[in-house]
């Protein structure tokens, strides 16, 4: 190769997205031994960006510069030859009490993340995914979600840690957020804290870094009404109503939209939804409330209780009409279930799709998008409702 290909393109910096497919890259590391321009260039574990679906490589600007200065430096010493071991950063930039892990080669070589100011703010921690489960049941900190993948951490009306969760299942934070946590919480995150795998690809990296904010999928915008709604619960009642436990959270990050229309996957479609926007309720904390304004619980299942709730709520909105999508969605549910018969399934489906305003023949896409386009709607109206009561109060 020549040494003007390891220059970089166009003289723009190397971002975090792959020029084939788009896609985020993750940083690696790997020897390179290249003939470059005639200088026989070997360097040990030199950072790399991966992008794993294409198989392509591409070269951070901090890598290339090394790479640079390396042939500079043979061709002064009139060599054809030059071979060296990469160094570790393994920078402590100071930042906290705990002794946090991260790599600072993250901060050095994956794109937009070092600064000339605030050094090492932006390094990336990660943290097992449990730490979200944790934060949710604390009765001092609350989540809330812009998509499945993006959130943050809140305390207070003037407290927040924005975090994202990447395609492994890591929980990632900048480390200069988490300084400014209570000594007690950065010591909590510590315990929960986990090597760096280097992939930092995500909604939060786009937000963050990129400043690109793409429109939601139909599923992330399903799940930010969600977050929305029981924000809103939290603030005028105190209680939280919901569950995030790790299946929870689980199916929300892996779940796409179904691609092909078979029963198995009518039954996962079905299954997944009801475990995220039905059974995640939490019966004991509607329970408490319907007692608080005035109803009776007992023997009310999860959607009947969260029906009397809003009734009690919101008596000026039509409590059956905003809960029938969490019908539809649970009699999806039932319809597939085992224990039907096909007859029962297709009655069931048929009255389903008339709720829904669709064709009896429906296609599983028309009736899942269906589906979730309602229940967006009816978290959307419900977060209006309890916002316009808070703002008259």
């Amino acid at each position: 190769m020549e040494i003007s290909e390891v220059f970089p393109k166009d003289g723009q910096p190397q971002r975090l997205y792959c020029g084939h497919c788009q896609g985020h890259l993750d940083l690696q590391f790997a020897d390179f031994h290249e003939i470059v321009s005639g200088v026989e260039i070997s360097i040990e574990d030199l950072p790399k960006l991966r992008c794993t679906k294409c198989e392509v490589d591409y070269l951070p600007d901090k890598s290339r510069f090394s790479i640079i200065e390396l042939h500079k430096q043979a061709f002064e010493k009139k060599s054809d030859r030059v071979s060296v071991s990469r160094k570790k950063t393994d920078k402590d930039y100071g930042y906290g009490v705990a002794s946090f892990i991260y790599d600072s080669d993250d901060y050095e070589y994956i794109p937009g993340l070092k600064r000339h100011w605030n050094i090492g703010f932006l390094t990336p921690v990660f943290f097992n995914r449990e730490v979200l489960i944790k934060y949710n049941a604390s009765p001092v900190y609350r989540l809330s979600f812009a998509s499945a993948t993006y959130g943050e951490i809140r305390r207070g009306e003037n407290f927040s840690i924005p975090f994202g969760i990447n395609k492994n299942g890591k929980v990632v934070m900048w480390l200069g957020d988490i300084a400014q946590l209570p000594d007690s919480e950065q010591y909590y995150l510590r315990s929960e804290n986990v090597e760096s795998d280097h992939s930092i690809g995500s909604e939060f990296y786009d937000g963050q870094i990129e400043c690109i904010f793409t429109e939601l999928s139909r599923e992330n915008s399903l799940f930010k009404s969600r977050s929305r709604f029981l924000e809103n619960c939290f603030n005028q009642f105190d209680e939280k109503i919901a569950h995030l436990d790790d299946e929870v959270l689980e199916l929300s990050i892996s779940f796409n939209a179904p691609v092909v229309d078979t029963e198995k996957e009518r039954r996962h479609v079905a299954d997944t939804l009801n475990k995220i926007y039905v059974e995640s309720f939490d019966n004991k904390a509607l329970g408490r409330l319907v007692e608080r304004l005035g109803g009776d619980p007992k023997s009310l299942g999860s959607i009947k209780r969260l029906q009397k709730f809003i009734e009690l709520s919101c008596p000026a909105i039509d409590a059956a009409s905003i809960m029938s999508p969490f019908y539809i969605l649970y009699d999806f549910r039932v319809a597939y279930s085992h224990l039907s018969s096909d007859e029962s399934s297709q009655q069931k489906l048929d009255y389903l799709c008339d709720r829904l305003g669709i064709e009896h023949s429906s296609d599983l896409t028309i009736i899942y998008r269906s589906i979730i386009d309602s229940l967006r709607e009816s978290f959307d109206k419900l977060s209006e409702e309890f916002e316009t009561k808070t703002e008259n109060a």
